[in-house]
């Protein structure tokens, strides 16, 4: 079972019309997915995915069997995962261990949008079959009016979890927030609702607040890149010592397994959050069926294509996504679509201004969305006003927008 041969296919994806202008203005998100196709000296071939696009080349040769587990590119442990349990016919879950569950709670998520397109959007979800909407909750908008817009759409039993990457920036401006925020029964959880540095903050935060409050493990959590001591975090160790949360949110951590038996040993609960297509919704239920702590929904975003890599993309059921139980991944992708999504060079990048409008009238406008972000990070901007909102205007080639768009290139341009 050793690698034979390694094939990059880059794919340029498309969000769904209803939330890709406000999924494209997110430049932590991106429509280029890579899949990889592994096939092993056997014959069998593996598949893989992920949001970059990376030389596995120096794989080829290695057996198979030593890339499930330790430090490998988490898209080619998860082809590896698939082409293993192929020739072995048994699903991948089998190669990780005893399986807990033949189903996993699952989650819908989107980036922060305006109050009449979350409505849209919980309908949409709730349609699918998800119960639980994970939702990036920002600044520029008023939470409040969120929350009652939410409670008056989301269907019994439909849960937001709130994410704000640390925007409410410290326990004086969060506490009153998620006071208010914890009225509404459709608030399922918050995560990290503060810088994760912070322990006297979460402290405070959790002696007041009922929500269960989650946290990357062992790690920061905020979108600042000019100050990378803004947001250090802490160790898992003392978020779990300090009882600084419920649970944690994991990435395509490569010791996911090891991290559910330390969080099982301090009843502590998480989700696996890894972006992908339905491929790699796959390799996440498999992975969180056979962990003890993943009692909360894991996420994939693979919802968000308009075109998915396969015929029939996978689909919870009443909030819970069935594990395939075929051979390997239990999925194939649909090679007529692969290559149908197949751009090895992305589009150009298209320029925006966005602008954050408050009540009273005064505009903040803004060529760079981490800009934007570091401006309410850094107590620049207040954030979370209510009647705040955001507008976004795309490049239409004029000259007046190239001549705004350079003015708030040097400094955001402030009017009204």
């Amino acid at each position: 079972m050793k690698i034979a041969s390694i094939r990059n296919s880059p794919l340029q994806m498309s969000f769904i019309p209803p939330v890709a202008a406000n999924m494209r203005r997110a430049t932590t998100h991106t429509e280029r997915v890579t899949v990889y196709r592994v096939e092993l000296d056997n014959g069998i071939v593996g598949w893989g995915d992920s949001c970059y696009e990376s030389d596995l080349s120096e794989h080829v040769g290695r057996h198979a069997m030593e890339l499930l587990h330790g430090q490998v590119p988490d898209a080619l442990r998860m082809a590896c995962f698939d082409a293993v349990g192929k020739t072995m016919d048994v699903p991948a879950h089998v190669l990780m261990g005893a399986q807990r569950r033949p189903r996993i709670p699952f989650a819908y998520w989107t980036i922060d949008l305006p109050p009449d397109l979350l409505a849209q959007q919980i309908l949409y979800a709730a349609d699918l079959g998800y119960r639980t909407y994970k939702l990036k909750v920002r600044p520029w908008w008023d939470v409040i009016e969120l929350a009652e817009c939410a409670a008056e759409h989301a269907p019994p039993g439909f849960k937001i979890w709130t994410d704000f990457n640390g925007h409410l920036r410290d326990a004086q401006q969060a506490i009153p927030i998620l006071k208010k925020l914890q009225e509404f029964e459709c608030i399922g959880g918050i995560e990290s609702p503060i810088p994760q540095r912070d322990v006297p903050g979460y402290k405070r935060i959790r002696s007041i607040i009922d929500l269960p409050i989650a946290l990357h493990y062992g790690s920061g959590c905020c979108h600042v890149i000019s100050d990378n001591t803004y947001d250090t975090g802490v160790s898992a160790e003392r978020q779990i010592r300090e009882n600084l949360c419920d649970g944690f949110v994991l990435g395509g951590d490569s010791d996911t397994f090891g991290i559910d038996r330390v969080c099982y040993e301090n009843r502590k609960v998480f989700w696996i959050q890894s972006i992908g297509t339905s491929l790699r919704a796959a390799f996440v239920a498999h992975t969180s069926s056979v962990c003890r702590q993943t009692v909360l929904s894991s996420m994939s975003g693979h919802a968000l294509w308009e075109k998915d890599v396969v015929a029939d993309p996978l689909a919870p059921v009443d909030g819970y996504l069935p594990v395939p139980s075929g051979p390997g991944l239990g999925i194939e992708p649909d090679e007529a679509l692969l290559e149908e999504l197949v751009k090895p060079e992305p589009p150009p990048e298209v320029r925006r201004i966005s602008t954050v409008v408050y009540p009273s009238g005064v505009r903040w406008s803004f060529s760079d969305e981490q800009v934007r972000h570091e401006a309410f990070y850094f107590g620049r901007l207040p954030g979370f006003v209510r009647g705040i909102h955001l507008e976004v205007e795309d490049d239409d080639g004029s000259q007046d927008f190239d001549k705004r768009f350079t003015e708030c290139e040097q400094t955001p341009l402030v009017t009204g």
